[in-house]
């Protein structure tokens, strides 16, 4: 209300002084402050300013509290195999365990040595008599045995005809013996024993096996 009268008062100073047709007189001394008006309505919001400097850094904040632990991310690619660690200190033999089943056998190994001869054993109750085997090829003429002792002197027999002498010949120191075209061979053998005695036809013999074999024959005239 105030702003209203001190407005209209000013005008009507400027018309007075329209009228009149004197000198422009001296402005004069300013009138009283008037009261402060009513707060206008705002205006628009001007334009944004530069954004200013920027201040100096405060100082550290204390260290906040560990947050809840985040989802597992996604597992890695594997890492290259680091050196082998120093050895560890061995450690207690644990408890055995249960036995596991039984493998294949094996195959035989190689023969051992003979062990040493062991203590004598009990002699065995005497088995059942086992089959009779085939009969084996007839063993080399043997030494002749000792002479045995002399008999006693038997009767006188009745006379014989009259026969034809017969010579007898001996050979002892030839592997291969053999009698003459007209002799024949009435007896063989060989020595030392273990020989092997061939007979060869009716006239001869050799003996083979055992070093220094001799055949021992006995000839007679035909």
């Amino acid at each position: 209300m105030r702003m209203s009268v001190a407005i209209f008062a000013v005008a009507a100073l400027f018309a007075v002084a329209a009228c009149s047709k004197g000198d422009k007189g001296d402005q004069g001394p300013p009138g009283p402050e008037g009261a402060q008006g009513a707060v206008g309505s705002p205006g628009p919001p001007g334009a944004m300013g530069e954004a200013g400097a920027a201040g100096p850094q405060g100082p550290k904040g204390d260290v906040g509290a560990i947050g809840p632990p985040g989802p597992p991310g996604a597992k890695g690619e594997a890492g290259a195999v680091g050196a082998p660690g120093p050895q560890g200190a061995k450690g207690d033999v644990g408890a055995m365990g249960s036995p596991g089943p039984q493998g294949a056998q094996g195959e035989a190994g190689a023969v051992g040595a003979p062990g040493p001869q062991g203590a004598k054993g009990d002699v065995g109750a005497i088995g059942p008599p086992g089959p009779q085997g085939a009969q084996g090829e007839a063993g080399a003429v043997g030494a002749p045995g000792p002479q045995g002792p002399k008999g006693d002197v038997g009767a006188i027999g009745p006379a014989g005809p009259p026969g034809v002498g017969t010579a007898f010949r001996v050979i002892s120191d030839e592997s291969k013996a053999a009698c003459n075209v007209n002799e024949i061979m009435v007896s063989a053998y060989c020595t030392p024993d273990g020989s092997t005695l061939h007979v060869v036809g009716t006239t001869g013999a050799t003996c083979e096996g055992e070093a220094g074999a001799v055949a021992v024959i006995v000839c007679a005239k035909r």
